[in-house]
């Protein structure tokens, strides 16, 4: 017999990076599921955008939390703080929280690799233990770690912004081995995508406000963030008995 599909409705998920980008489109999607989302980001502003557009599509309505991710005890604090808003638990654990420059390694600005390093490693690293705090004992949650097409090749720059995706790499297949070791149920996903249309790529290439640099760059269309809200959902649907460690996904264009 078929194992059925996990159930999304009713459940809590925590979505860093609500603001924008992937973020906002994984916690808008996980909102039209009946998801209770925890949005969670620095502007504030933008974040209530994101919790009237799901409670407009038929969703829960939306707890917000603020943080600087940049800064380990507001990380510890703001999943405290968004558990407590959706009852004292949390299903789900969103990863979306990240920035990518052109960094490097021959030449790079130090402070570019210490940005990296910090939120893209380090943040992740602390959101996820604080998470796991908060997940049912018995069932586990879920938590979906947002990595990058250069988590498993280098691309010819940005060297140092690939070290950090193959940290998260590492990250969630040590991550889902040690819960397997203490027979934790949680399940553990990753998504690696190749160009999306973010802010985070027109930072990678310094694009202006109408984005002409990253497509001049790129010459191709690129995927968009809700494509990318549609892989996690799959993810997240999966079977209890079933899970999906890492999905490649990259536009039909792009060669590497």
């Amino acid at each position: 017999m078929t194992n059925p599909p996990t159930e999304l409705t009713g459940k809590t998920a925590f979505v860093t990076g609500a603001s924008s980008g992937i973020g906002r489109a994984i916690a808008t999607a996980l909102g039209r599921q009946g998801v209770q989302v925890v949005l969670c980001a620095r502007r504030l502003e933008r974040l209530e955008a994101v919790a009237e557009s799901i409670q407009k599509a038929g969703g829960p309505e939306a707890a917000i939390v603020t943080a600087d991710f940049f800064d380990v005890v507001e990380i510890e604090c703001a999943i405290a703080e968004g558990a407590g808003q959706a009852g004292g638990k949390l299903d789900i654990l969103i990863n979306s929280a990240g920035i990518g420059r052109q960094a490097k390694l021959v030449d790079g600005n130090t402070q570019d690799w210490r940005e990296m390093l910090n939120l893209n490693v380090l943040a992740l690293a602390v959101a996820t233990r604080e998470a796991l705090k908060f997940f049912p004992e018995d069932t586990g949650g879920h938590v979906v770690n947002l990595g990058s097409m250069s988590g498993h090749r280098v691309p010819g720059r940005g060297g140092f912004y690939a070290a950090t995706k193959f940290a998260v790499r590492a990250m969630t297949e040590g991550l889902r081995q040690e819960l397997r070791l203490m027979e934790n149920p949680t399940r553990v996903s990753s998504i690696s995508p190749g160009f999306v249309d973010t802010e985070l790529l027109d930072d990678y290439f310094k694009a202006g406000t109408d984005g002409a640099a990253k497509y001049e760059a790129i010459g191709y269309p690129i995927l968009q963030p809700e494509e990318i809200a549609d892989v996690v959902l799959a993810q997240l649907k999966m079977p209890a008995t079933a899970e999906i460690t890492d999905v490649l996904i990259r536009p039909t264009a792009q060669g590497v």
